[in-house]
């Protein structure tokens, strides 16, 4: 149950909750931040999908024939509650480690056989063809509905205790799990063969995410090279804006033309094809796209990574508001972003937003838990709450 009270707002039969006390800080907001995904674009065919793909063409290389889907968004939506899987590439790896685990034994000792045998350094598509090859003749069938709901439930357990949860405290909990099953020698191997964390072009379960997300020319244009997997269309082409631009018309006319702009994990290449002629209405200098500082940081990169407040910080920087800054976002990373923020700069105000989720309602329950700010079911209602607060 939330302990903070929120007073809430029927907008087209939906609900817009706001907590009770913060109207007179929305009504001195001067500069608004978005995240992209979810809140100014569609990934629910995207990013969605690279992650169930990626597992996907994984899985394919080992002798398995999957019935059923291999992974569900209801794994994927658990883990953005976490708190710490703002990057889908930590996603696309716990449920790969997870899948891994639940794969029938005789088909992990036989991974585990061919892997051992395989040299360090083997290069990236000269690896999976030798996996590929060593695996043919006996094949496997297994379901895995049981084991996804299980991991939903698993961690949904976990959450009752836990603020907070990322890619390493996972790797512990698939730690005991491979314990418990015997499995250690060959997680540790599947490990390996993921690669990860690692480089494009080095690692396969980055290769894979990216070559499927951005396809062919999206790999030449952020990456200056070809693909080594995929050469078709990225997934990407598939997302639309969510915004409407009436709406960021209506905002720039509330907080000035160039307090509008972004921070997200993504690249600012996709963004731009995506948005299209709406990418216009945010000021670019104050942008930061975390997945192109990320190439150029290196190992360091988690550093930076939400919920570590640094892109808000750098695009304040270049915003200079003499108000309130407001941070649009749909993830718990997000919320504990700007709550991270707010302990160095209390200016920062959030609004989650809940609509592009697959489970409105849990994400609902989770901001009113966490006690977001705001709560609403997309940025097109950002004019009328501005309105609200300055009018109550």
């Amino acid at each position: 149950m939330s302990t903070f009270v929120y007073n809430t707002l029927e907008i087209n039969g939906q609900q817009l909750k706001i907590k009770e006390g913060i109207e007179k800080s929305l009504a001195n907001v001067d500069a608004i931040i978005f995240d992209c995904d979810g809140v100014l674009i569609d990934i629910n065919n995207s990013y969605n999908k690279a992650i169930h793909k990626t597992v996907e063409y994984i899985f394919s290389i080992m002798p398995v024939d999957i019935i059923g889907p291999i992974t569900t968004d209801a794994q994927i939506e658990i883990l953005r509650i976490c708190g710490g899987f703002n990057n889908d590439w930590d996603t696309a790896y716990v449920l790969s480690e997870w899948t891994f685990l639940n794969m029938p034994k005789e088909c992990v000792k036989r991974f585990l056989d061919v892997m051992s045998d395989l040299e360090v350094g083997t290069p990236l598509t000269d690896a999976v063809n030798i996996l590929s090859s060593s695996f043919k003749g006996t094949r496997y069938k297994v379901s895995l509905q049981e084991h996804q709901e299980e991991f939903v439930e698993i961690l949904g357990k976990v959450m009752k205790t836990k603020d907070y949860l990322d890619r390493y405290d996972i790797d512990t909990i698939m730690d005991m799990i491979a314990a418990e099953k015997g499995l250690v020698n060959e997680l540790r191997q599947f490990r390996r063969f993921l690669g990860y964390p690692g480089n494009f072009g080095e690692s396969l379960l980055v290769t894979v995410f990216d070559e499927l997300f951005y396809g062919a020319e999206g790999v030449e244009a952020v990456y200056n090279t070809k693909p080594s997997f995929f050469n078709g269309s990225g997934l990407f082409q598939n997302e639309k804006p969510l915004i409407e631009e009436e709406v960021l018309i209506k905002l720039q006319k509330i907080v000035g033309h160039s307090n509008l702009t972004i921070a997200s994990g993504r690249d600012k290449w996709s963004a731009n094809r995506v948005l299209g002629k709406l990418f216009k209405y945010f000021n670019q200098k104050a942008a930061v796209f975390l997945a192109d500082e990320v190439r150029l940081i290196g190992p360091e990169a988690h550093k930076v990574g939400k919920p570590d407040p640094y892109s808000l910080f750098k695009a304040v920087s270049y915003l200079q508001p003499k108000g309130n800054v407001l941070y649009v976002g749909d993830s718990a990373e997000d919320l504990l972003m700007v709550k991270n923020a707010k302990n160095a700069m209390d200016v920062f105000i959030f609004a989650g937003v809940y609509a592009s989720s697959n489970v409105p309602k849990l994400k609902i329950e989770y901001f009113m838990k966490k006690g977001a700010d705001v709560i609403m079911p997309t940025v097109n209602e950002l004019p009328y709450l501005f309105t609200h607060a300055k009018e109550g």
